[in-house]
């Protein structure tokens, strides 16, 4: 009875993932290779990362602008004030502000990231998808 109730509720799964991959015009999120981000000594996991894109800075160089979610910043427990230091697989990315990340959640890293697409490939590789659409009038 059991088995039966296993291969059932397989069966189940599989054709409701069917009907999702069918539907017209929703595409499966692409997703990219990871590094390893941390922050002050904390290693984040990739679901600790909301979103990561590349944006311009105040001088129009690309810089980046990761979005964490409460937890990992509540795990991260930055000081009030000063900087937080960011490597991507031991290599150092630049230091954030920690009012940024209290506030907002937000790592801001300004640096020599190369051109745009390099820096949005940089944040493809912290957060392993694409940035998400800035406004529903994007999708």
């Amino acid at each position: 009875m059991r088995k039966r109730l296993l291969v059932a509720l397989g069966a189940a799964l599989l054709l409701s993932g069917s009907a999702l991959a069918a539907r017209p015009g929703v595409a499966p999120a692409k997703t990219y290779p990871t590094g390893v981000l941390v922050v002050v000594g904390h290693a984040l996991k990739p679901t600790d990362i909301l979103d990561a894109r590349a944006i311009p800075d105040m001088a129009g160089k690309p810089s980046l602008m990761v979005t964490l979610t409460p937890a990992a910043v509540t795990a991260i427990a930055p000081p009030a004030e000063g900087k937080l230091g960011c490597t991507l697989d031991g290599k150092m990315l630049g230091a954030s502000p920690a009012g940024a990340l209290i506030s907002d959640h937000v790592l801001q890293l300004s640096g020599d990231f190369g051109d745009y697409a390099a820096t949005a490939a940089l944040a493809r590789r912290i957060s392993g998808r694409d940035p998400l659409p800035d406004a529903e009038s994007d999708e």
